[in-house]
């Protein structure tokens, strides 16, 4: 099967994608829902880096741990179901399956960063007994701990990067395709950052990413004066920072990888035709299958969320002020 995901930097448009790619009746669609356990801290990554490439015996481990608790976090509650909304069960049955492969064993065991995680008054209350014990009935054995975790499992994993990526792409594939249908494509929201792409890639056997960016000037107006979520800076001089240094890879970063396409969000809406016609042919879906043309994403209804600084009252100064520092990423009709 291939997947499908969209790569953003935030209130670019890259739910375009999903949208446009969810009206192909090839494609099992997730929609809109964020799927970030690979890129996001503690997530598949950060794991091939504390396993792989920076083996230690204290830190392997207690990533193993890490990726386990995010597992049960995004297993969601009684009040939020989290991933269990779109994956049910699977979500953790197959993530203990692929953590449970990653370890070569496990004994009972501890140390520092596992007394951290049971909070502050555990850990100054066993410093506390431990100081007590040596200052009395253990005076005589300097080096004795006391040991308050007995029943804390350590993981002990050291795979090859061939049996982490092998593994990972398994566990990647089974997860989703245990809740799709027969569709050729999954569309899948976020799996992937637009940066260091080239390691994300490697965890697929066939992916394809699309990289959605879109005019500054209304990422700007749009979260200053409609969306207000304080994700983004709205000092216009901090702003502008902000913006280049989440796209700056883009001068280092091959996006002529065969795997990756650069979208311009507007380019979806004005010029519709050309733009999705290419799209599909890259992806490999057939327009003829496009049953819901027009269903989920309508150029015309989003023309309203484009050339806002032109529709509303905002600061002209502004907009002048990001025409001139971010004129490499303007969009011109």
């Amino acid at each position: 099967m291939r997947f499908i995901t969209c790569a953003s930097y935030y209130g670019s448009g890259s739910s375009v994608i999903t949208d446009f790619v969810s009206e192909f009746s090839e494609v099992y669609s997730y929609g809109d829902f964020e799927f970030r356990f690979i890129q996001d801290p503690d997530g598949i990554s950060d794991l091939e880096y504390n396993l792989v490439e920076n083996f230690n015996r204290h830190n392997s481990g207690y990533a193993l741990k890490k990726y386990k608790k995010l597992v049960d976090f995004q297993n969601g509650n009684i009040f939020l179901k989290r991933y269990r909304e779109k994956l049910g069960n699977s979500w953790k049955k197959y993530s203990y399956e692929y953590i449970n492969k990653l370890t070569d064993f496990t004994y009972n065991g501890w140390w520092n960063y596992d007394t951290m995680d049971k909070g502050t008054l555990f850990y100054i209350r066993k410093r506390a007994l431990n100081k007590v014990l040596k200052a009395t009935i253990w005076h005589n054995q300097p080096e004795r701990t006391l040991n308050t975790m007995r029943n804390e499992i350590t993981y002990c994993s050291h795979p090859s990067e061939a049996k982490f990526v092998a593994l990972t792409k398994e566990y990647i594939e089974t997860l989703f395709s245990s809740v799709a249908n027969e569709e050729k494509y999954l569309m899948v929201d976020q799996l992937v950052p637009p940066t260091n792409l080239e390691r994300y890639i490697k965890y697929f056997n066939d992916i394809k990413i699309v990289i959605v960016d879109r005019d500054p000037r209304d990422i700007f107006v749009l979260e200053k004066y409609f969306w207000k979520d304080g994700i983004i800076p709205t000092d216009v001089e901090t702003f502008c920072k902000w913006f280049i240094y989440t796209r700056e890879h883009r001068k280092i970063d091959d996006l002529n990888n065969k795997n990756v396409k650069f979208i311009r969000f507007e380019d979806m809406i004005f010029d519709y035709d050309n733009t999705t016609k290419e799209l599909a042919q890259w992806l490999g879906l057939d327009l003829k299958k496009q049953i819901n043309k027009k269903k989920f994403f309508n150029p015309n209804k989003s023309m309203k969320n484009v050339r806002t600084w032109e529709k509303v009252a905002v600061q002209q100064e502004e907009i002048r002020y990001i025409e001139k520092i971010l004129s490499d990423y303007i969009y011109d009709i």
